[in-house]
């Protein structure tokens, strides 16, 4: 039946299509081991997922290629708080999202 629909393109899924690139941190939600590989900024004005304000927002990479896109001023400057005093970007963080403008931010 599903066969039937009118699609223009289908394709069969494996169980490796079902793992997402994108990390969340939702209130109540933790990231237990955030290893940093590199962070980018990416800009793009007409974009509604940029940080509040300005026409980019932050990317952070990790070892293993997934992606944690930054779109709080809060949770953005207190990661990069945390790094300055580490003095690198190569790092691992553990994050959690406690509550509406609320992060634990730690070096791990």
């Amino acid at each position: 039946m599903i066969d039937e629909l009118p699609l223009t393109k289908s394709e069969i899924l494996g169980i490796e299509d079902l793992v997402s690139d994108f990390l969340t941190l939702r209130i109540g939600e933790e990231i237990s081991r955030l290893e940093i590989k590199r962070i980018k900024k990416v800009t793009n004005n007409r974009k509604q997922d940029n940080l509040p304000g300005v026409d980019y927002k932050y990317l952070i990479e990790t070892t293993d290629g997934k992606l944690l896109k930054v779109n709080s001023w809060i949770l953005w400057k207190t990661i990069s708080a945390t790094l300055r005093e580490e003095g690198q970007i190569n790092t691992t963080l553990y994050l959690r999202h406690n509550d509406v403008e609320d992060y634990t931010i730690k070096v791990v």
